[in-house]
This record gives C-alpha cells, sequence and structure tokens, in this order.
C-alpha cells in the first residue's frame, strides 16, 4: 500500500468535513483502498444497544434495518470494542473465541446469511454513554484482518475523530444560521429538527413542551427516547432512513412512527428527510411532526376574525365549536342565548362558505388560524 493512496484517503475523510454527503465518500474510499465488503460509521448507546447509522456503503437497508432493531445487541464484536480503549481496532478473526461466535444466533442469522466472513471494529469517539464507531466486513473471497492491518487503522483514528468534530461543528454552525429554525417557532404543530448524526438540533415551542412532560418522547443528551426501547429504536431506524433519504443515498423514504400509550390513542410522529444548503455545502437532516389526537384543536380567535371577516363575537364562537363545544355549551360558557348562538352561527356559515358545522372545523383546521403559533414570540 503505498502513501500516495494513504493520502488520497486522508483527503476524502477532511473534504468529507463541508461535503454535502458527508462522510460517504471517505467510506467509499475506504472499501477500496483496504478490500472490504462494507464499511460503516455508526452512534450507539453503550447501554441501551440502541443504534444510528450515520454513513454506510456495502450494508444493504434490510440488513441495517434488522440489526438496528433486533441483532445489534448481540454483536459480539461490538460488545468486545465497547470494553476496549478509544480508537483500537479489533477484529472477529483475531479477537474471538470462534466457537462461542460461530454458535451465536447473530452470526447464524445476520453475519452468515449476507456472506460475511470476518469483522473489523473501533470506537471512534465516546461522548457519555454515546459512542461513534466504524465496522468493516470482509466477505469469503477477500483475506482475513490482520494485526498489520489493524495497526494501520489505529493510525487512521485520530484523523478521523478530528475529522467528525469538525463536521459535527460544523453541522451546528450551519443550523445556528438557517432561517428554517425560526420558522418551526412559528408553526403551533409540534416540530423537530434533528441533524445528519441523528441528535435534537431545534424543537419548536411545541415541541420542547411535549418533550419536558416525558411521558411519551423525551431527549437525553441530544437523543430521543420513546416508551420502551422498541419504539426508541423504530424511532431511531427512522430517523436515520430519513437522513439517508436526504443524502440521495436510500431508496426507501420514511413514514410514520405511532407511540402507543395507555389508555389513549397513539401518538403519530412524521419523520421526513431535509437538506438545509449553504451555498456549495450541505447538511443532511430530518424532520419530525407530532401529532396527538388526543389534544384539543386550539384556534387564535383574532387568526379567524381577521382571515374570514368574523365579528369578534363570531371569531369566539367559531373557535368554540372547533374545540368540541356544542352551541349550547358555547352559549352558555359565553353568556349569550341559544338563538344569538345560533345566529352568529349562520352568519358565520355565510361568511366562510360553509353549511355544516363539519365543514366549518374543517376549514377552521386547515387554514393558517391553526397551523401559526399561540406564542406572542416567532
Amino acid at each position: 500500500m503505498t502513501l500516495a493512496r494513504i493520502n488520497q484517503l486522508l483527503t476524502h475523510m477532511y473534504e468529507s468535513v463541508m461535503a454535502p454527503n458527508g462522510f460517504h465518500p471517505f467510506v467509499t474510499a475506504f472499501i477500496d483502498l483496504f478490500q472490504l465488503k462494507a464499511a460503516m460509521l455508526l452512534t450507539v448507546h453503550v447501554h441501551t444497544r440502541e443504534v444510528k447509522g450515520l454513513w454506510m456503503e456495502g450494508l444493504g437497508e434490510k440488513w441495517m434495518a434488522s440489526y438496528a432493531l433486533e441483532y445489534g445487541a448481540e454483536d459480539m464484536l461490538a460488545q468486545h470494542i465497547h470494553r476496549a480503549p478509544v480508537a483500537a481496532f479489533y477484529a472477529s478473526n483475531l479477537d474471538l473465541d470462534p466457537d462461542s461466535a460461530l454458535a451465536s444466533r447473530f452470526y447464524r442469522e445476520w453475519v452468515q446469511p449476507q456472506g460475511v466472513a470476518c469483522a473489523s471494529g473501533a470506537i471512534v469517539l465516546r461522548e457519555g454513554p454515546w459512542l461513534t464507531q466504524m465496522m468493516l466486513q470482509r466477505s469469503p473471497v477477500q483475506p482475513p484482518f490482520s494485526r498489520e492491518e489493524l495497526d494501520m487503522f489505529n493510525l487512521l483514528m485520530p484523523h478521523l475523530q478530528r475529522a467528525i468534530q469538525m463536521r459535527q461543528r460544523f453541522a451546528e454552525l450551519q443550523l445556528g444560521q438557517n432561517p428554517l429554525t425560526g420558522s418551526l417557532d412559528a408553526l403551533a404543530l409540534p416540530a423537530i429538527l434533528v441533524d445528519e448524526f441523528c441528535r435534537v438540533a431545534h424543537c419548536n415551542q411545541a415541541a420542547a413542551a411535549q418533550l419536558r412532560h416525558g411521558r411519551d418522547l423525551w431527549q437525553d443528551q441530544g437523543h430521543l427516547f420513546g416508551r420502551n426501547g422498541a419504539i426508541t429504536r423504530q424511532l431511531n431506524l427512522e430517523i436515520a432512513k430519513a437522513i439517508h433519504a436526504s443524502r440521495g443515498t436510500a431508496r426507501e423514504l420514511p413514514g410514520v412512527v405511532l407511540v402507543p400509550r395507555p389508555g389513549q390513542r397513539d401518538l403519530m410522529v412524521l419523520i421526513s428527510p431535509l437538506r438545509m444548503r449553504a451555498g456549495a455545502e450541505a447538511c443532511s437532516g430530518a424532520l419530525l411532526f407530532l401529532f396527538d389526537p388526543e389534544a384539543t384543536p386550539a384556534l387564535r380567535a383574532e387568526l379567524v376574525q381577521r382571515l374570514f371577516g368574523l365579528s369578534d363575537a363570531e371569531a369566539e364562537l367559531a373557535v368554540a365549536i372547533c374545540s368540541g363545544q356544542t352551541l349550547e355549551e358555547a352559549s352558555n360558557r359565553r353568556g349569550t342565548t341559544i338563538s344569538t348562538a345560533r345566529s352568529q352561527l349562520r352568519s358565520i356559515f355565510g361568511k366562510t362558505g360553509t353549511n355544516r358545522q363539519a365543514d366549518l372545523v374543517s376549514m377552521l383546521l386547515a387554514s393558517p388560524a391553526y397551523f401559526l403559533s399561540h406564542h406572542d414570540r416567532c
């Protein structure tokens, strides 16, 4: 292996700091240089075994999903490197007991069906319980890992640590200057911006209030958690898929994660790919919207009044109906007669072009009066 090829790999690594697709060119070059089947940069929680795929090449989406949801906690090599020093590579063919490894469910159901002969890995960065690790795979037709190769990988680790930290800082600066964060604050719907490292970068006021309750979803050190491990793993998988889709490196778009709640309808989390551009550079990410079917729709009466040309009293009545009150309940709470409420409702129908309360509610919930934040600050 020539010094020129190593220098070329380092060039790919540092160019990844500001590249639109991040470390993908580096991972691809690493595979080519060291004759690998696959290479991955992952974030893993050392205690819960939550897995978030950051940059991957050579590992199919189906296999990454099954690793994240089911098999990751049984990865004996990952368990070995989690107990090892940072920036030190180990290999399954050199450092694991072969009888135990070959007899494991992880090997039979996840490793062998992919045609993987051996794997190598190391912790690149440790941030509290969260580890950024690099994992490598080789097929049976490729040579097994050697100690000399692992020593070479170890020499590259300080550069990769520096490059990842620079990329994280670049993403933070870009998000801080992006007008999207201010736009999210103008929404009444809870919205969460997640960066390409699967960390919460920004919550609007509605989402921050939702996460503070800590019953259905919450964040810890910038990472999202659900009611149980299964929900958290599914959420992280969908977020990772959205991030990959935002780079154009994933075929399957994410959808909705349903968070079960005892005695209530599920909290719905819609996850969408997001690309944030800054000149020639870009960072990928994901945008999450939370929808609580148990929440009472809230509208701004002053906006309803201005949008549809209603009087103060008519706007108040329209908002009351949209919140689920009957005409009788609304008139009693406002201190008016049912006759007055009916007269106001007829006027509301005429000004909004509706003729049923159900149509009126549908129109109001589709209007900016529902989607804009109720806070004074935007």
